[in-house]
């Protein structure tokens, strides 16, 4: 059989959950419904996923022959009852895949952009998203503190499962707490923003689309090429004049 090894220039999130869908065949066979309860109970609440999106990865990873059905049943069965496995195509991919460098991503968080082209009449809107992007963060956190706290690690064998879940929990952990630390200095900086005069990167109709009408903007160049035109005629004239 001819192999075939899956290379990504640039990892993104739906080719880190492949990825950790062959991490968990490494361990052992599973069905659709097991891998996805046991994502979530290995990596955390943040990789939680649908059906629908497991299947979607499954139907991938088969399709690059990276994992194959056990089970002897027709295609006709549900997914649910198909058990997967990892190929050695699949052991070698996922091997390059750990031997690559991580890359760390800068986020693209939805909130700045509406932030930063709020204008001057939304700033208060902005200050009102802010606090209430910081309640949310804060009652995340609550939420994944609890968790953690609840996953144990104590007893005479160590669970490396558990150990490791809660180093997932921390990550996440660990990012709330630098979003709600943002949070805070994005108020502060909105809040003096609002107390002083300020220049800002456009006028004060720009918002009104009807300025950028098709019809404005062909008349503006209608009344560009008019002066143009005048200005040729005015400079020929005076250098006749000269002659």
């Amino acid at each position: 059989m001819e192999r075939r090894t899956v290379r990504t220039p640039k990892e993104d999130g739906r080719s880190v959950a492949k990825h950790a869908v062959l991490g968990l065949l490494l361990e052992r066979p599973g069905y659709p419904y097991q891998l996805r309860d046991r994502l979530q109970q290995r990596l955390g609440p943040a990789w939680t996923v649908n059906s629908g999106q497991l299947s979607k990865i499954i139907e991938t990873l088969a399709k690059d022959q990276l994992i194959r059905r056990l089970d002897q049943a027709g295609d006709d069965v549900s997914d649910r009852r198909k058990v997967f496995a990892i190929t050695d195509d699949g052991v070698t991919e996922f091997q390059r895949w750990f031997d690559q460098d991580i890359e760390v991503p800068l986020p693209r968080r939805p909130l700045l952009v509406q932030i930063t082209f709020a204008g001057a009449q939304r700033q208060q809107d902005a200050l009102a998203k802010i606090d209430a992007y910081e309640r949310a963060c804060a009652r995340r956190l609550e939420q994944l503190m609890q968790i953690y706290q609840d996953v144990p690690v104590d007893g005479a064998l160590l669970r490396v499962d558990r150990l490791l879940l809660r180093l997932n929990l921390s990550a996440d952990v660990a990012h709330l707490e630098g979003e709600l630390s943002w949070a805070r200095h994005a108020r502060e900086m909105i809040s003096w923003l609002l107390t002083r005069d300020a220049v800002w990167p456009s006028s004060p109709d720009s918002s009104s689309t009807s300025h950028w009408t098709p019809e404005n903007l062909a008349r503006k160049a209608l009344f560009a090429r008019i002066a143009r035109a005048e200005k040729d005629t005015r400079s020929a004239g005076e250098d006749q004049g000269d002659g």
